[in-house]
């Protein structure tokens, strides 16, 4: 085993407060199989960025540990002034949160065997990432990079939902409920979303996804043809579709056979701007930073990880 060392950055609330309970144990194992770690705990929102950074000038091999939210946390802190803060910087996931979406984009299964299988393989991939600029409440601009996928509409209200809510039930149960909390109470919006140049959507909408990874929201596999080394964003338009019409086809987004359903559009591409009246919700991998007009760039072979 290369004993080049690793750090650690560990959300200790995710899972509803459980990664708190477990880590020291699987610190201890970590250590026991000679991988050379040390790590910190996160203790605010946005601080796994921030931490991430530091780490890097003193570290090449980042673990990520927590949920979906840190992860997007971590991925982030690999950049700075959209720019890599260490271009020998890899990445690697123990995935212990509600959702664990982007775990199943790479085939991976959750806990300690996993994630030891991963590191001894010592494979690593130059995946694609995303890039997304937007607006806060405040209607000051940001950016953010997100691994898996970015949703304009519904899941962006969803995240919101979910995220205030405790997550006991865990992650599929949790962002099931708050779907269907969602749906009920959603309105489509006035959409217009230009792909690459062209304009694909001027019109009310419910959703528009933009997919790096293939799954999202607790195991909907919102995209699945997508790829994390394509080089291109899978982009799922749900079109101006009622109530009813969406309730009724939920089982078949968790099982990635919604493609076909009428009102349903798929198309791929690079660059991706839209625009909503009222402004829409934006999630990305699972947090609501910001709202419409937001604005999307693939970064082609952005992020070194170990698959």
């Amino acid at each position: 085993m290369n004993k080049t060392p690793w750090f650690a950055i560990v959300n200790p609330a995710s899972a509803n407060g459980q990664t708190r309970k477990i880590w020291p144990k699987i610190y201890k194992r970590l250590i026991d199989q000679k991988i050379n770690l040390d790590y910190a705990y996160t203790t605010s929102p946005g601080e796994a960025t921030t931490l991430t950074r530091q780490a890097l000038h003193n570290y090449t091999r980042i673990l990520s540990v927590g949920g979906d939210g840190t992860l997007n946390e971590v991925v982030n802190g690999l950049f700075e002034n959209q720019q890599p803060v260490n271009s020998e910087a890899s990445l690697a996931i123990f995935s212990h949160g509600t959702g664990g979406d982007f775990l199943r984009s790479l085939n991976q299964s959750r806990g300690l065997p996993s994630l030891l299988e991963v590191l001894h393989r010592e494979q690593i991939t130059s995946v694609d990432c995303g890039l997304a600029q937007y607006q806060d409440s405040s209607g000051i601009l940001h950016h953010r990079y997100f691994l898996n996928v970015a949703d304009v509409g519904l899941g962006g209200e969803t995240a919101d939902r979910v995220n205030k809510r405790s997550k006991f039930l865990g992650g599929k149960l949790s962002f099931l409920l708050g779907s269907l909390m969602s749906i009920i109470a959603y309105k489509n919006k006035n959409m217009k979303c230009v792909i690459d140049g062209e304009v694909v959507v001027n019109g009310p909408t419910n959703s528009i996804m933009i997919a790096n990874g293939r799954y999202f929201g607790g195991g909907m596999m919102i995209a699945p043809h997508a790829e994390l080394t394509d080089g291109l964003f899978h982009i799922t338009v749900l079109g101006d579709l009622p109530i009813s019409k969406i309730l009724r086809h939920l089982p078949k987004i968790y099982q990635g056979h919604h493609l076909d359903i009428s009102g349903v559009s798929v198309y791929q591409g690079k660059e991706i701007s839209i625009i909503a009246n009222p402004s829409a919700f934006l999630e990305l991998d699972g947090e609501h930073p910001g709202f419409t007009p937001v604005h999307f760039s693939l970064i082609p072979q952005g992020i070194k990880l170990w698959t």
